[in-house]
């Protein structure tokens, strides 16, 4: 409660995101012994600038790869619940710097992945150092220049965690576009176990169903955030597709999982 206050003082100043750079930079020194490490004993493995690496994940190289291939995995098993991905076409929306898309290549040769994200300096990183999936810059705002029902299969993780309300129905539109018939889709959400990170009228709008956008920075920067009811999520997303799934995020040790949408386009 009392991170969560400190952050909305800073948020109302303007300067979140000046104390973020301040965080980068005590993690980039906290993690800089074991990722030296980490470089001299995997020298040919691309790894991304750190702090394209912090605004997707954390600033730990060893657990950029083993996290993002046990991701992989874990999505591919749960695609393959519903969808046969051999020869398909899938989308990772979000991408940031290839976390989960740069091991899908080896699970499954046969299938063309693509990765879209709005930075630019991410997508042009992927481009030079990874090998196998094509990507796309897209906008914060759709449209997007891809065509009508091209994928069989998306998944966006904690990406609606940075967009605005407008955006949400938005990219839920065009998600509906690009996908053909049958598609399957998985997304991440702030669901309840998150609201433990407002108060005052936040929680009260949490609690009455109300998505909770807290901004006052760049929309899509990870300081930008977005808390999620379920029954919210779940009104904006049946508006154009079937929820196979829904798997509310739980508190482990090592902190809080997201709630995971899976969904269908019938």
């Amino acid at each position: 409660m009392k991170k969560a206050f400190f952050k909305n003082i800073l948020r109302s100043l303007g300067v979140i995101r000046i104390f973020d750079n301040i965080r980068f930079q005590i993690l980039r020194f906290k993690n800089l012994s074991a990722n030296e490490k980490y470089k001299k004993e995997f020298p040919e493995t691309p790894l991304p600038p750190d702090y394209i690496l912090y605004e997707a994940h954390q600033i730990n190289y060893a657990s950029y790869i083993s996290n993002g291939f046990k991701n992989a995995k874990k999505l591919k098993d749960q695609f393959e619940v519903y969808i046969d991905l051999e020869g398909k076409n899938v989308l990772d929306w979000g991408c940031g710097p290839s976390r989960i898309l740069r091991h899908f290549p080896s699970l499954l040769e046969n299938t063309f992945f693509y990765g879209s994200d709005y930075n630019e300096d991410t997508i042009a990183w992927n481009k030079e150092n990874i090998k196998g999936p094509s990507f796309i810059v897209n906008g914060l705002n759709p449209p997007t220049m891809i065509q009508d029902e091209f994928f069989n299969a998306i998944y966006g993780l904690s990406v609606f965690t940075h967009l605005s309300l407008e955006n949400h129905f938005s990219w839920v539109k065009e998600l509906f576009r690009i996908t053909d018939k049958n598609a399957i889709l998985i997304i991440t959400t702030q669901g309840e176990v998150y609201k433990r990170k407002l108060y005052g009228v936040d929680l009260e709008k949490f609690q009455s169903n109300e998505i909770v956008i807290q901004g006052n920075t760049k929309e899509g920067h990870r300081t930008f955030s977005a808390f999620h009811p379920p029954k919210a999520v779940r009104l904006i997303f049946e508006k154009y597709f079937k929820v196979l799934k829904h798997i509310p995020g739980k508190v482990h040790d090592w902190g809080l999982s997201q709630d995971t949408w899976i969904l269908k386009k019938d």
